[in-house]
């Protein structure tokens, strides 16, 4: 296989660094630096996950980490010198520890015992400044606490929510990868759960699959020393929504949600658990939003209902923190998820008769064991096992009947499936430190069991496109112009209006389809429902983090992978990354701090009589930061078992236009019948050549502090996609109507990496976090282009892909979102989630079959004639589905949808009760000696701390009521052409989305101990 010269280029440039590195890091040892680093755990020995650990230089300047699961931390590459240990964590006094001396080369072991108190300490700390450790890159997206409040609650809006801060892959991978605790495909817990989220941190890490804003990573919350808990019930119905706009009423609807949580010891000083537990139960409703015949007449008309679509999720998470040793932790979880949805699979266009029921469960277990092997070196084992099983039930076994883009009838054509997944996860990673360089070598391997059984389309499905026929009259007459009949085009609608009128008259199937009638296609599949895939990948990473300078960090790093199921084995990922923080410049902001001895007894610091400027570090207000790596997107098994499935040997599947197939409509014609008419069967297979997608992307940004704790971050970045998976009929006729590997061929689906993609993004980025709350922003300018994946069918011409290379279909030119908390007066909480977008792309197409593929992905050509018949006038020029040999065809996703914006508010009061809890006054450090100063200073009077709370919340979702609109249809042969039928899929909260009303009120009333 050949990666080709950048491929190569790129590894050549990653060997030449890391060598560099670790040649000229021996002759750096004069600028060796140190480490400090520890476990935090309370007065019982349990350990204290989460704790805030600052550690400040002479300069006052600050870098904080949080402790882990395992409660430990580690500062890494500090230059030699004195520094000031503080630790913080709710329900402690604060600790701290001044003049730990760091010396060049040296690691300080300090671990940290805390006091239990519940007086809030007030500390300011830097925790957002400006760094350029690798894992401080100040456009990554950090929510904790009172953050993640401004986020919807229920699991499907938490999802929706957070997918749209990553935005979408510029590698044509589907959303953002979701970790959980470090593991991969994992479902993302309830909110309660959660300690932490991670968006786009350290985005050229060599220990990621995915560049940084293609990652969520999800921490959950740890067990705790003491006893903690609460209980939570949230409620909407829609007395308090408005109405949707795309619903002729408003429809019954209401969610309810309970939950409740625990935390506390399990052996004294050893081991601590947390359990959460939610329910959530919903009369959602779904819209259908059809044009069909009425029964007695046959003329169109408008089917538009609502119709309610009960749903109900149960969620238990138990986590355990046991503390092995000195030396070793051990954290375990088990997740158990079940889900039911009685009503599902019909809306939009699909009529109620498509309903069917579905069902799911999911189990995950996951272990992770942490050891400190010695004073600068840890590492960490990680297991996961999940367990899946989704249940499908179609409520008729009619078959299916497709007037496309106008109605969607018939059966389901589900069937009795199922789909079980079990997948394995093991990782292990070690890092350390040496000298100037913080190293991590780790690896993973998954496995994934996939067995399904689908009998899918096996009643069939008949399908209406567009097509041609006669000008007819009202009465259905055709009408003669200079005694011939005028060919006009028809619609999917008008076309099977003719075939039920012509048949009511007694026309016979040849007859029909010369008056524009018939089906245009049937579809049916038969033999074995069941099928299986296993799938295997592995990774193997090394990622060094090089202080070469205090202001300097070069982070490269290097990443293999591979999988079965492919034959694809030279997949390296080099990746580097730098960060400068210019002391002087254009950026002219370092500062000169003076050496201070100040009395914290004392009423006021007394500064020495000759300032003196320290030797440490000076300091900047800007950090350049930039990277270039290349990242792999593996092939799924969805696809692999595809092509399991429909092999021509396990599942028969035939898709055909012959006509006399089609003029038995509406009688179903079975797999025998379709075997004597000598009909090919449709057959799906992976190119031999066939090879992962991989991107080269880069970026470069700005970094700059602000006043008042804020960040504003300028990023810019490229990337470009090779080898994307497009799906092409190898065999679909030529001009001549002859299939070049046989007639009796049929169609040969094809999965093939001979796509690309291209982007460039502009982003501006602003947060940070204040005394009484907290910002956070980001706006996107996006540039995307790619070919045609074969989602939607073969491309226009499956011979010639010059055409396909267009804007992408998630090319959304303008993004934004933003959020933030403020504690406002009379004990208040505000918090807001703000989301927008300009409108994406859609695909226009004529809605016919002209190239004779059995895709119904054919566009059409800009007009040259605009009194041609058929040619339409539309807002992106005059369109002719009708074009000559010549004519200009449109380009791909040539619509653009309507724009999209969403801003959500919720206020919550807060209420304290309970006995009073006196304070416990923490204890007195002894009084440096200072001429003239007081000997001690009365300690500050503590507030008085009640044991339990209660929280009482509003949540307005699209607080605006803003009418989002759907992408509009882009099917030429609609009676709905460039009209929207529904609701915006951007973006939506809780389930039914905004067919469950367009504003959406939330109470909650949440309990805590």
């Amino acid at each position: 296989m050949s990666t080709g010269p950048l491929h190569q280029i790129l590894l050549k440039l990653f060997a030449c660094l890391f060598l560099l590195a670790t040649t000229v890091s021996t002759s750096l040892s004069q600028q060796s630096f140190g480490s400090i680093k520890g476990i935090v755990t309370d007065q019982l020995g349990a350990l204290v996950a989460n704790a805030k650990v600052i550690v400040r230089d002479a300069n006052g300047s600050e870098t904080t980490v949080n402790t882990n699961a395992t409660g430990n931390y580690w500062f890494r590459n500090l230059p030699p010198g004195k520094y000031d240990l503080l630790v913080i964590a709710l329900g402690f006094t604060l600790f701290e520890k001044q003049n730990v001396i760091v010396a060049a080369g040296g690691t300080i072991d300090l671990d940290v015992e805390l006091s239990v108190g519940l007086e809030e300490e007030s500390v300011t700390i830097d925790e957002r400044g400006v760094s350029t450790d690798a894992d401080r890159n100040a456009d990554a997206l950090v929510l904790r606490g009172r953050e993640l409040e401004a986020l919807p609650t229920d699991p499907e809006a938490l999802t929706a929510a957070l997918q749209a801060m990553a935005g979408p892959g510029a590698e044509d991978q589907s959303g953002a990868q979701v970790m959980v605790d470090g593991f991969s495909g994992g479902q993302i817990p309830p909110k309660e759960a959660i300690r932490e989220v991670r968006i786009n941190q350290n985005p050229f890490s060599a220990e990621y699959e995915f560049p940084g804003f293609g990652g969520i990573q999800i921490f959950t919350q740890p067990g705790s020393d003491k006893w903690h808990g609460g209980a939570n019930f949230r409620f909407n119905d829609e007395s308090l929504n408005s109405r949707n706009p795309f619903s002729p009423r408003r429809a019954p609807y209401q969610q309810r949600s309970f939950g409740g949580n625990l935390t506390g010891p399990i052996l004294k000083k050893r081991a601590s658990f947390a359990f959460q537990i939610m329910r959530y139960a919903t009369d959602a409703n779904t819209i259908v939003n059809a044009t069909m015949l009425d029964s007695a007449t046959l003329r169109p008309i408008l089917f538009n209902q609502s119709f309610v679509t009960p749903q109900s999720s149960n969620h238990a998470t138990f986590r355990g923190d046991l503390k092995i040793s000195k030396k070793h932790t051990l954290v375990g979880s088990y997740t158990h998820y079940r889900n039911s949805q009685p009503l599902q699979g019909f809306g939009g266009f699909s009529l109620p008769s498509r309903a069917y029921a579905g069902k799911g469960s999911y189990q995950t277990l996951q272990l992770t064991e942490t050891a400190v092997i010695n004073e600068k070196m840890i590492n960490e084992t990680r297991l996961q096992i999940i367990h899946n099983v989704f249940r499908q039930a179609g409520n008729t076994t009619a078959p299916a009947l497709n007037v496309q883009d106008s109605f969607f009838g018939g059966g389901a054509q589900v069937g009795s499936a199922s789909n079980q997944q079990d997948r394995a996860e093991l990782q292990n990673f070690t890092s350390w430190s040496v000298g100037s360089h913080f190293l991590k070598i780790g690896a993973r391997v998954r496995h994934l069991r996939v067995r399904s059984v689908s009998p899918a389309n096996f009643g069939g499905t008949y399908t209406f496109a567009g097509g041609t026929g006669p000008r007819l009259d009202a009465a259905d007459q055709v009408i003669l112009e200079s005694g011939q009949p005028e060919t006009v085009d028809l619609s999917s609608l008008e076309r099977y209006r003719r075939t039920l009128v012509f048949a009511r008259q007694g026309l016979s199937a040849p007859q029909i389809r010369n008056m524009g009638g018939g089906a245009t296609q049937f579809s049916i599949a038969g033999g074995d429902p069941a099928a299986g895939v296993n799938q295997t990948d592995i990774a193997l990473y090394v990622q060094d983090e090089w202080k070469v300078r205090p202001n300097f960090t070069i982070s490269p790093g290097l990443r293999y992978e591979n999988q079965t199921n492919v034959s694809s084995h030279l997949n390296f990922a080099p990746r580097v990354a730098f960060a400068w923080s210019p002391a002087f410049g254009i950026f002219g902001d370092a500062r000169k701090t003076s050496s201070v001895v100040e009395n914290r007894n004392a009423a006021e610091a007394k500064p020495t009589p000759a300032p003196t400027v320290s030797a440490a570090p000076r300091q900047s207000r800007t950090v350049i930061r930039g990277g270039i790596g290349i990242f792999y997107n593996r092939i799924s098994e969805d696809l692999i078992l595809q092509t399991v499935r429909f092999n021509g040997i396990n599942q028969r599947q035939f898709i055909v236009s012959d006509p006399a197939v089609l003029d038995l409509f509406p009688i179903v014609p079975p797999i025998a019948l379709l075997e004597t008419f000598a009909q090919p069967q449709t057959r799906r297979f992976i190119s031999p050549a066939m090879d992962p997608a991989y991107t080269l992307r880069g970026t470069v940004s700005i970094e700059r502090q602000l006043p008042q704790n804020l960040r504003v971050v300028l990023t810019y970045a490229q990337s470009r996609t090779s080898r994307s998976q497009r799906m092409t009929n190898i065999n679909a006729p030529t001009s001549g109507d002859v299939r070049p590997l046989g007639q009796s061929m049929g169609n040969i689906l094809e999965y093939q990496s001979n796509g690309r993609s291209v982007y460039q993004g502009l982003s501006v980025n602003v947060n940070g976090r204040m005394k009484k709350g907290s910002l956070w922003t980001n706006y996107h300018l996006a540039f995307r282009k790619n070919t045609d994946s074969g989602a939607s069918g073969s491309p226009f011409d499956a011979y010639d892909f010059s055409n396909e290379w267009g804007r992408a279909p998630f090319d959304t030119r303008h993004s934004f979102y933003g959020g933030g908390n403020y504690q406002g007066p009379l004990g208040l909480t505000f918090n807001t989630f703000i989301v927008g977008n300009s409108g994406q792309r859609f695909n226009i197409t004529t809605g016919q079959d002209t190239n004779v593929d059995t895709f119904f992905s054919d566009r059409p050509a800009f007009a040259t004639e605009l009194n041609k018949p058929g040619v339409i006038i539309t807002r992106f020029g005059a369109l002719d589905p009708n074009p000559a040999p010549g004519q200009r065809i449109i380009p791909r996703n040539l619509g653009k949808g309507p724009g999209f914006l969403s801003v959500n508010v919720g206020v919550e009061k807060s209420i304290k009760f309970g006995p009073a809890i006196p304070p416990k006054s923490p204890p007195v450090a002894a009084p440096e000696t200072v001429a003239g100063a007081s000997s001690s200073t009365p300690p500050p009077k503590q507030p008085i701390q009640r044991p339990y709370q209660v929280g009482f919340l509003l949540y307005a979702s699209n607080l605006l009521n803003r009418n989002n609109r759907g992408n509009p249809v882009g099917n030429m042969a609609s009676p709905r052409f460039l009209q929207s039928t529904g609701p915006s899929s951007t973006f939506f909260f809780g389930p039914g989305g905004a067919a469950s009303g367009n504003r959406q009120l939330t109470l909650m009333v949440r309990f805590s101990f």
